[in-house]
């Protein structure tokens, strides 16, 4: 192992005890720097609106001048943030691509607001289904059976899918310490089929394919940095437009936005969202995603909700995944 910054070999040492993947004199620096970054995403998000609005305009414009205009999106998936993201886009480049990943598992309301968006507000659009490189189509309970169900978390999911993938006992034996060490209550669930995948062969793949198919170079995503602990941490090590830094280039202008700025935009700008957001659901994503719901109020979850809103498809859900959900200890009727 080596210092991700010097390139030090580390050893019981020199390692920085609080995150071993620096020396101790690049870690103490890092740690510093992350404290600075969070007190800017402090101040950021102190900011009134109109100052927001500017500062989302000026990142927007930065990644049209880095790309053009023609090798730029809007990653668009119909919930509140992406509609006011598309909102203040469209106030500069009207005509600007959105790219919405149909992932066969969305709220009949969203697939509503997309064809509003696309047929009545003159959105430029492209709706883009789950293909693979093989020209493989997918759905959300095909994924589910080749690779496990979404659930409880991304990180959970993922550490899960690590330890049942290992291809060597000393990695499964370190997948198990990591859950021990930062997911213990689920560490029940182990031999459980859950999973990670279903975002990539559903979302992120299709896009990132139609993308280069369509010679784009760099995706606008409005998502809030204040969302997760992950989103939260990917914006303190690298900000809102992260270009040419990773594989995948990326403006997140809304980053430093709260819920609450989210709603008085749409408020003042009388901004048309999905329908579904008048039906008690706080969120549009994927109609049967397990993320999260472990912390929903049992009477209140979103699969409850989807049975007084959607019976039909609540229906389908239990018929498919109902046995799931009681091994997940996860309340559905």
């Amino acid at each position: 192992m080596f210092c991700k910054v010097c390139g030090e070999k580390l050893t019981p040492n020199n390692l920085y005890s609080k995150d071993k993947r620096f020396c101790d004199s690049c870690g103490t620096k890092h740690s510093e720097y992350i404290k600075d970054r969070r007190n800017t995403l402090q101040s950021l998000r102190e900011m009134n609106l109109e100052s927001k609005i500017i500062q989302t305009k000026y990142l927007i414009k930065q990644a049209v001048a880095e790309f053009g205009l023609d090798h730029v999106y809007i990653s668009y998936s119909g919930g509140k943030d992406s509609t006011v993201l598309s909102h203040i886009a469209k106030s500069i480049y009207p005509d600007i691509l959105h790219l919405f990943a149909n992932t066969t598992n969305e709220y009949p309301e969203t697939l509503q607001h997309i064809k509003w968006e696309k047929d009545c507000n003159g959105t430029n659009i492209i709706s883009v289904l789950p293909i693979d490189g093989h020209s493989e189509s997918w759905n959300f309970k095909k994924v589910v059976c080749h690779y496990g169900y979404p659930m409880f978390s991304k990180r959970i999911a993922n550490a899960i899918r690590t330890y049942q993938h290992a291809l060597t006992e000393r990695t499964q034996n370190n997948s198990l310490e990591y859950i021990d060490r930062n997911f213990k209550k689920y560490k029940k669930y182990i031999d459980d089929p859950i999973s990670d995948k279903c975002c990539e062969k559903l979302k992120k793949y299709p896009l990132k394919r139609k993308a280069r198919e369509l010679g784009l170079k760099c995706s606008i995503i409005g998502i809030l940095a204040s969302e997760s602990y992950q989103r939260e941490k990917d914006w303190l090590e690298y900000g809102c437009n992260v270009f040419h830094e990773r594989k995948d280039n990326q403006s997140r202008p809304l980053s430093f936005w709260t819920e609450e700025d989210i709603q008085e935009y749409i408020d003042r700008y009388n901004v048309r969202i999905s329908d579904l957001y008048y039906m008690g659901y706080k969120r549009n994503g994927c109609m049967y995603c397990g993320f999260g719901v472990n912390l929903e109020e049992d009477g209140k979850n979103r699969y409850q909700r989807l049975k007084q809103t959607h019976p039909a498809q609540y229906n389908y859900f239990v018929k498919n995944f109902g046995d799931l959900m009681i091994s997940f200890d996860i309340p559905f009727s």
